[in-house]
């Protein structure tokens, strides 16, 4: 399972933790064709709330609900769409919407600290910083050392009455030296503080510098102490921001010891050192609700809480970022907050919490299949009062529960509504899917059916139609009633929905419609492939020669990779139908594969009809041919082949050959050649059918070296593998 590149370091480390609720990371991502999904997949997520999706996935639908965080699903990128992608279902990455681009503040910082020094006829002779020494996401008090602080203090020096010009110039100088680092020894550390300032605001302004450089330096009894020194003074910018360094002081105090050495938190961690670093920045907050460093203070205070373990006190954090405070107000992106919401609270947390929000995030993943620790009834109905405000969630978590957990879709049933809205929000669209879902799991599968098509004029949602459009179409496969999918009026329009029923549950009749009346280029090319190959590869051959008629002379080469089922291939064209035999590679000379075809109508034995079909699928790649392959019956697509017949493997081929008392020399010694082959390299079957033992290919390879020894292929072999 994939994450994307863009995703901040961080949060990537989160994301890959282990744990009951949290996806783990992988390479890549493919999808599954089903709306049914008890247990977590971040590759396979839908559009409605479910314990399958992924934790984010489901937290965003809530808040894209109560019109807190739209939901922008992004386009299907190349490598999605090779993979076999539709735009249902989806990977959770495909909801996160924040690139990671340069911190524009460093620019800004750099811009207005030229400004000030010019204004003060001073000039750097350095642009480095020592915040610029760390990693995007990356913590440490040290990343605050950087232009857009010190521009702040300079900007402070110039204009703050009182002080005269030298004083000035040496503030200013002193803290563009700070900048260089964060931690100084001895005489550096002595001569960084401006000592000849004489007036009583330059003194402070000093105090302050002081403060910082034990703060950077890790002293932070020192600087907590010196910083407080600064409680009366009358400058407004050095009183707000020595409240506001005590708590940050504080704060890097008492998480000294709060991690390993693999930078994980402590267990054992002192969490009561917390109370005072909360009570430091409550006292800032309340102090200046809306001061210059009021959103950082919030989101250093979602750490206290993190740190301290209270739970509570953390989901109220999230919620009330992510639902009330804003753009102007929040602390970060709601990207960030949703993921680290994921990271830090929901993967740890072991109960409900004062948050509805939340605690709805965290019922659905601990209703996932096979947990160590999963949610009960009784938990759940102990969450009641939580959700007095919003009793249709509660409802639906109860309804979820039953379906999902007790497996009584019945049940489910009695705790959904009946009457459909006229607005689909994700809430009461998860409500109607569910119900859709439990229809269909006790059998009722015209109601489900009457409920997927009063519903689709109603999904106005980003990605509500196309789950509609996949569930209706697994009812009409399951019904018996295909050809609704294809029928001039049907509503359903996904390719990929269209092309996978094409290949993987349409019979000849279907197929043949469709070659002059699909929707596109692609599924016409597509139903006429899957009708040829199925008719060969199923031992039709008489219908295979009949369809054979209806393929252009030159078929256009356009590859039928993902629509044939194929994942980062780019697959075959209808060209290869005219497939004019091989002897080359080989030395087995064969006709085209419509007189292979002709050779197997007029005898079913026909071994060198068998050897050419056989050749036919290995110089064509066919092996292992997704066609060849059924869905789950849960699946699209998952019902009994529409074609009877065994497929044809080359092996059995081979074997029928080899059995067949009248084929001759030539063909014969070909058929053992190939047989034998079928296990090299690697000694594992790669033609398909029944393996066959070690004993048989050594007694094949005897027979070829005896009585064909005389033939190209009895004198090239070296081994029986």
């Amino acid at each position: 399972m994939r994450i994307r590149s863009l995703t901040p370091l961080a949060l990537i480390i989160g994301a890959t933790l282990g744990g009951q609720a949290q996806a783990s990371s992988d390479d890549s991502c493919y999808p599954d064709w089903s709306l049914l999904h008890d247990s977590l997949d971040v590759c396979n997520n839908l559009p409605f709330l479910t314990p399958g999706n992924d934790s984010r996935v489901n937290l965003r639908l809530l808040l894209a609900d109560r019109n807190a965080v739209p939901l922008k699903p992004n386009a299907l990128t190349e490598q999605e769409l090779a993979e076999g992608y539709g735009p249902v279902p989806f990977a959770a990455f495909r909801l996160a919407n924040e690139d990671i681009e340069g911190d524009e503040s460093e620019e800004s910082g750099a811009a207005a600290m030229s400004d000030l020094l010019g204004k003060l006829g001073l000039a750097r002779d350095s642009n480095d910083t020592a915040g610029q020494a760390f990693l995007q996401g990356e913590g440490s008090r040290c990343r605050s050392n950087r232009d857009e602080s010190a521009a702040d203090f300079i900007g402070q020096v110039v204009d703050t009455e009182g002080l005269a010009v030298e004083e000035r110039q040496s503030l200013a100088r002193a803290r563009l030296q700070m900048l260089r680092a964060c931690t100084w020894e001895g005489d550096a550390q002595a001569g960084l503080v401006p000592s000849t300032v004489q007036s009583p605001e330059a003194r402070a302004f000093a105090a302050y510098l002081q403060a910082a450089m034990d703060f950077y330096n890790g002293r932070f009894s020192e600087a907590e102490k010196a910083f407080a020194s600064l409680a009366d003074t009358a400058q407004p910018w050095l009183k707000e921001t020595s409240l506001y360094m005590i708590a940050r002081t504080r704060l890097n105090a008492a998480e000294q010891d709060a991690f390993d050495e693999y930078g994980s938190l402590k267990e054992d961690r002192d969490r009561a050192a917390y109370d005072s670093v909360a009570e430091a920045f409550d006292r800032y907050l309340v102090a200046y609700p809306d001061g210059h460093y009021t959103r950082s203070a919030r989101g250093l205070l979602r750490r206290v809480h993190w740190l301290a373990g209270d739970a509570d006190k953390l989901a109220a954090d999230y919620t009330w970022q992510l639902t009330e405070a804003g753009d102007a107000r929040a602390s970060a992106s709601p990207e960030t907050l949703i993921q680290e919401a994921d990271n830090k609270l929901l993967t740890g947390l072991t109960g409900a919490t004062s948050s509805a929000l939340i605690t709805a995030t965290h019922d659905l993943m601990i209703m996932r299949a096979n947990l160590p620790n999963p949610l009960t009834r009784e938990q759940l109905l102990a969450q009641k009062s939580l959700f007095d405000q919003q009793p249709a969630m509660f409802d639906y978590l109860q309804a979820a529960f039953a379906f999902y957990v007790d497996k009584k879709p019945a049940e489910a049933l009695k705790r959904l509504p009946n009457d459909i809205p006229e607005k689909l929000g994700y809430l009461a669209f998860s409500q109607q899917t569910l119900r859709g879902l439990a229809m269909e799991a006790g059998n009722d599968l015209p109601a489900a059916q009457a409920l997927w098509l009063k519903l689709l004029p109603l999904a106005q949602q980003p990605l509500q139609r196309e789950q509609l459009e996949l569930a209706l179409a697994m009812n009409y496969q399951r019904s018996g009633e295909l050809t609704k999918v294809f029928a001039g009026d049907s509503p359903i329009t996904s390719a990929q929905v269209r092309l996978i029923l094409l290949g993987k549950a349409a019979d000849a009749s279907l197929l043949r419609q469709q070659i002059g009346e699909g929707i596109s280029d692609t599924e016409k090319a597509t139903a006429q492939f899957v009708l040829l190959y199925k008719e060969l590869i199923r031992s039709q051959y008489a219908a295979f020669a009949d369809d054979l008629k209806a393929l252009p002379e030159t078929p256009a080469d356009t590859k039928l990779g993902t629509s044939l089922g194929y994942v980062y291939d780019a697959g075959h064209s209808l060209q290869l139908f005219r497939w004019n035999g091989a002897k080359a590679e080989s030395g087995y000379a064969c006709p085209s594969i419509g007189e292979v075809a002709g050779l197997l109508q007029t005898n079913a034995r026909d071994a060198k009809g068998w050897n050419c079909l056989g050749e036919f699928i290995l110089r064509n790649g066919l092996d292992g041919m997704p066609l060849d392959h059924q869905p789950g019956a849960g699946e699209l697509g998952g019902s009994e082949p529409a074609f009877k017949g065994d497929v044809f493997s080359r092996l059995n081929g081979y074997q029928t050959v080899i059995a067949d008392s009248k084929a001759s020399s030539d063909d014969k010694a070909y058929a053992l050649f190939r047989a034998i082959n079928c296990y090299a390299p690697s000694g594992y079957n790669s033609c398909g059918g029944k393996d066959v033992a070690p004993a048989v290919r050594k007694g094949w390879f005897k027979q070829l070296k005896s009585t064909y020894s005389g033939t190209r292929w009895g004198k090239s072999l070296q081994y029986y593998w």
